[in-house]
C-alpha cells in the first residue's frame, strides 16, 4: 500500500458497539452524513457557500458587493423549468444584515436577483 493510500485509510474510529448490520457511522452517531450543513433539511433547505456571480450595488446601505464575495447561503429549490430545478438563494449582506435572494434563470442561462433591499 502506499503512504497516500494508508494515509486515507486511517483517522475513521469504529467504536467496539458499532455493527455493520446497522448501519453505518452516521446512523450510529444519530448524525446526518452533512452534519450542520443539513440542520434544515427538512424544510428542503441546505446550507451551501455562494459566489456572487456579478457586483451588485445595495441602495439600502449604498455600499457594493463585488463579483466572487462568497457568503453562507440558504439553497432551496423554488419550481422547474421544464425538467430543470429553478434554486434559489438567499444570504445575508455584511454590511447591513438585510437579506438578498437570488435565483437560477435557467431559460436565460443566468441569474437574477429577486429581493435585495
Amino acid at each position: 500500500m502506499s503512504t497516500l493510500a494508508a494515509a486515507r485509510a486511517d483517522n475513521f474510529y469504529y467504536p467496539p458497539e458499532w455493527e455493520p448490520k446497522k448501519g453505518g457511522l452516521n446512523k450510529f452517531n444519530g448524525q446526518h452524513a452533512l452534519r450542520e450543513r443539513a440542520r434544515k433539511i427538512d424544510q428542503g433547505i441546505l446550507i451551501i457557500r455562494f459566489e456572487m456571480p456579478y457586483n451588485i450595488w445595495r441602495g439600502g446601505c449604498e455600499s457594493m458587493i463585488a463579483k466572487g464575495v462568497r457568503f453562507n447561503s440558504e439553497k432551496k429549490q423554488v419550481g422547474n423549468y421544464y425538467s430543470t430545478k429553478i434554486w434559489s438563494f438567499s444570504m445575508k449582506s455584511p454590511c447591513c444584515k438585510h437579506e438578498i435572494v437570488i435565483q437560477t434563470d435557467p431559460q436565460n442561462c443566468a441569474y437574477m436577483m429577486i429581493r435585495a433591499s
